[in-house]
């Protein structure tokens, strides 16, 4: 559980202010732009808690390849999904990640981000490594990005643990048990609103 509380309020910092120390490169650029659009929303003033998630939302997904985090969170088994499957599953995929991860957007205390410098993996995959600065901690944060048409997050890694890794060790064992519908319906379901 306390591991858990970590990933998310790891993964909640991502959106915190940047620092004016970072290094140059695309795959950063794209990151810090995102960050700060965040930082925006958060800074406005309230104006209903379902446009406010609904900007927050607009904002991530300006940095974020939905397919891409999808396909490498199923690994293996994307091609288990038929083509409509894979659509719904990403759908409902976002839709989980949005309501598990935004919502603690709100406990948003002026921390701060520090953007350590980018790091090519591949000629179209490049990390960026952050750090958030709170007022008792340190936490590292990794963003593993891909440049298709922009440089789009496909993973982020908070202290040692990758969130695609996380989540395709949970939906494996899933599937082991159940179809690619199921696991759509499940995800379905813990993202509604009820």
């Amino acid at each position: 559980m306390k591991r858990a509380c970590v990933f998310v309020f790891a993964f909640t910092m991502l959106f915190a202010v940047c620092s004016q120390r970072a290094l140059a490169g695309q795959a950063q650029d794209a990151v810090k732009a995102s960050v700060e659009e965040v930082i925006s929303v958060l800074r406005s003033p309230k104006q209903g808690d379902s446009a406010r998630m609904d900007r927050l939302a607009q904002a991530v997904a300006k940095v974020f390849d939905p397919e891409e985090l999808a396909k490498r969170t199923l690994a293996g088994r994307w091609q288990d999904f038929s083509a409509e499957e894979q659509k719904q599953f990403t759908s409902a995929y976002v839709k989980l990640l949005q309501k598990t991860y935004l919502r603690h957007l709100e406990s948003y205390t002026n921390e701060k981000v520090d953007f350590l410098g980018e790091s090519e993996l591949a000629e179209n995959r490049a990390e960026v490594s952050t750090k958030i600065v709170a007022a008792d901690k340190e936490i590292a944060i990794v963003y593993r990005l891909i440049k298709k048409s922009s440089w789009k997050v496909y993973d982020v890694v908070i202290e040692g643990v990758s969130l695609v890794q996380n989540y395709r060790n949970q939906f494996a064992q899933i599937l082991t048990k159940e179809s690619p519908a199921q696991l759509i319906s499940r995800l379905e379901n813990m993202s509604s609103d009820n």
